[in-house]
């Protein structure tokens, strides 16, 4: 046979091949309709990206990842999930009720290994693994974590396949085993504590660029602090989890207590971190440093009591790493809040009763201990105890200052000192920027969508002249919306400044100070009867009020503002009684406000009324009421009538900067500490 010859019958061969596939797609009994997908996935030629897909429904941000039983012999396939979304539901301390009849799955992870971890090999297949120090560089430690690790002791692991295992969803029989530092269920051979339920498991993450920015900057016409913009069709970051943070129910008690796991990989003997790779469209900006730090500057020199609302969120976040991260010294999550409300109190007591300038921030940590047994009497319900904190003989928050005076001495030295308030500031107004860039291009394009966040966290450390943020699609390979952005900019002028300074605009917070102020001008009372008989006239008072609160109007809705002035008020004033107390206690908040030079929170409220002398019996009256059903956990009613009225939102809240946890790098109770919508407006609108 000729050479011609040969590859005629090749050809044919390789045809009746391909007919045959095509054939046998077809008779089948599940599939006995010809289409396009089933021609190709059935043709043994066809390569990628020649194969048709079987769905057009885009993938999340992470790709997916096959979940098999691993209970089954041999194991079986439950479905294919997204990887994100399955490393957040099932990494060690999730269980979740999904698959079958709604049964209850954990990760098929191991309890033997190092104190404090948990084996992650048995759980997966692996796509790829690689060394830390190949993903960040030669660095000496990890500067995104909260928790420290050794770079070169750590390996990250991308899954190919997640092995669940199913639990006894009628009985679970969760408990902590003291001795290995995890969670468990059932009743393994070892000493375990009980729990009532399953842990609340948040996992600690970060981002970090696979390889190196590409993208061609776009420098901006008008210059400011944002100097350049680019975009990239095709960038992909690695999300790295690294830990669990566990909020545990000892059974047959009403405490709570947090747990850290870590994560190995025990085949390989190496601290496991656990990642997907996330492929989309990139949209970044280049903020100049020193423009930024030079407005923050005169920001924070012109507005004294924005830098001590900021000077407190320093001291929250500073709490987290140090006392709760660092120290161990809070118990849990939710003991951070509590501790940061003594610190509150003590500083109105240093500011108004004491008459100290720098307030809390100039104790010791042996002074701030004395000051708290003064807040918390054994011998009556006043003072914090109004607010339902407990004795101080049971007070976990004075016992934990009482045992740490010199770490709690060294963060409050921290937050008056001058250079690492500015420091902050820059991050948080970064971190604040970045949330920005999410809903204004969000706003821009109409697209309804949450960006997924990135900014530098490092770029003080590495004293780079600009600071980067930036947002990418969340649909895995992009979809277009990052980029319709950049030809917006691209083909328009826009005031990119303004639009960013715009989302710290809070229509919550400019509705609550103007309801306060309109509650203020008539501290008698007298405005529960224009409110009730003549609608016209309160709304018209409600809106000259909002438009005195208001700087831009293009910022706000003004009818939204005036329309939650008017729920505010409909909220505070259910009886003539009720009216009069609150008006009158508005009228209080800008004493206060005057005299701590920060906003006003419950805490301080209560403290000053507590001291306060009612001129007005049925004002006090209605105090002592609230008052006298304070000083228990389970009640605290002046503090939740005190709540009702003071501004809610005091650095940022899901109207304006918050977002959803997965979507924020600081999103494990830091994300309000770390950002400041006043901030982002005042230095941006410059």
């Amino acid at each position: 046979m000729t050479d011609k010859g040969a590859d005629e019958a090749g050809r044919r061969t390789e045809q009746l091949a391909r007919l045959q596939g095509i054939r046998s797609y077809v008779e089948d009994d599940d599939y006995n309709y010809l289409d396009l997908t089933g021609i190709y996935s059935s043709d043994p030629v066809a390569k990628t990206p020649f194969i048709v897909a079987g769905t057009f429904i885009p993938e999340e941000i992470g790709g997916t990842v096959g979940v098999v039983n691993a209970d089954e012999d041999p194991e079986e396939t439950l479905a294919r999930e997204n990887l994100n979304q399955m490393l957040n539901n099932f990494l060690p301390g999730g269980y979740k009720q999904r698959w079958g009849n709604f049964d209850l799955w954990r990760g098929n992870w191991n309890h033997e290994s190092a104190m404090g971890h948990a084996d992650i090999g048995p759980m997966f297949d692996w796509a790829e693994s690689y060394p830390l120090t190949d993903l960040l560089g030669d660095v000496s430690e990890v500067e995104y974590t909260e928790l420290p690790f050794e770079p070169e002791d750590v390996r990250v692991y991308v899954p190919l396949t997640i092995r669940v295992t199913e639990e006894n969803k009628s009985d679970p029989n969760y408990v902590w085993i003291p001795e290995k530092g995890i969670v468990w269920t059932g009743d393994p051979p070892m000493t375990t504590e009980p729990l009532s339920s399953d842990p609340t498991t948040n996992y600690l993450w970060f981002k970090h660029i696979a390889g190196e920015f590409e993208g061609e900057r776009e420098p901006v016409d008008s210059a400011g602090i944002i100097s350049s913009y680019s975009f990239e069709d095709d960038c992909e970051f690695v999300r790295c989890y690294y830990g669990s943070l566990l909020t545990l129910y000892p059974a047959d008690s009403t405490e709570t207590r947090s747990e850290i796991m870590r994560y190995r990989c025990e085949s390989d003997e190496k601290t496991a971190f656990v990642a997907s790779n996330e492929q989309s469209q990139l949209l970044t900006f280049e903020l100049d440093r020193q423009d930024l730090r030079s407005r923050l500057q005169s920001t924070l020199d012109s507005n004294p009591r924005l830098r001590r609302d900021l000077q407190f969120a320093l001291l929250e976040s500073n709490i987290w790493q140090r006392l709760f991260f660092d120290e161990r010294a809070l118990n849990h999550v939710y003991a951070v809040r509590p501790l940061v409300e003594h610190l509150l109190g003590i500083d109105y007591q240093s500011r108004v009763v004491d008459e100290t300038e720098l307030g809390v921030f100039e104790l010791s940590g042996t002074k701030v201990a004395d000051e708290v047994k003064r807040l918390l009497p054994d011998e009556s319900d006043r003072h914090l105890r109004l607010l339902g904190h407990e004795r101080r003989d049971v007070s976990d928050v004075f016992t934990t200052i009482d045992e740490h005076p010199g770490p709690i001495a060294e963060l409050l030295a921290r937050c008056r000192n001058d250079n690492l308030v500015m420091d902050f500031a820059e991050r948080a107004l970064v971190h604040s920027a970045e949330h920005a860039l999410s809903t204004w291009a969000n706003n821009l394009m109409g697209s309804g969508t949450s960006f997924e966040l990135w900014y530098d966290v490092n770029f003080q450390e590495t004293g780079d002249d600009t600071a980067r943020i930036a947002v990418y699609d969340p649909i895995q390979g992009g979809a277009g919306i990052a980029k319709e952005v950049y030809q917006q900019l691209q083909a328009n002028d826009l005031d990119i400044e303004r639009g960013l300074a715009a989302q710290g605009r809070c229509h919550s917070a400019t509705a609550d100070r103007a309801a306060i102020e309109l509650l203020a001008n008539y501290p008698d009372g007298s405005l529960y009867d224009v409110y009730r008989n003549d609608h016209d006239e309160f709304v018209e008072m409600a809106t000259d009020v909002v438009k005195s609160k208001v700087d831009d109007p293009d910022a706000y809705s003004m009818d939204d503002l005036v329309a939650h002035v008017e729920q505010r008020t409909r909220n505070l004033f259910e009886t003539r009684e009720l009216a009069t107390f609150y008006s009158y206690v508005a009228d209080e908040y800008t004493r206060v406000e005057t005299a701590i030079g920060r906003t006003p929170r419950v805490v301080d409220l209560a403290l000053h009324l507590n001291r306060h002398v009612f001129t007005d019996p049925e004002i006090k009256a209605t105090y002592d009421r609230f008052a006298d059903d304070s000083g228990r956990r389970d009640i605290a009613e002046l503090g939740e009538r005190l709540g009702e009225l003071v501004v809610q939102c005091v650095t940022a809240c899901p109207d304006c900067l918050k977002t959803e946890t997965g979507l924020c790098l600081h999103g494990t109770g830091q994300q309000e500490s770390r950002l400041n919508r006043r901030l982002l407006s005042e230095v941006f609108s410059q």
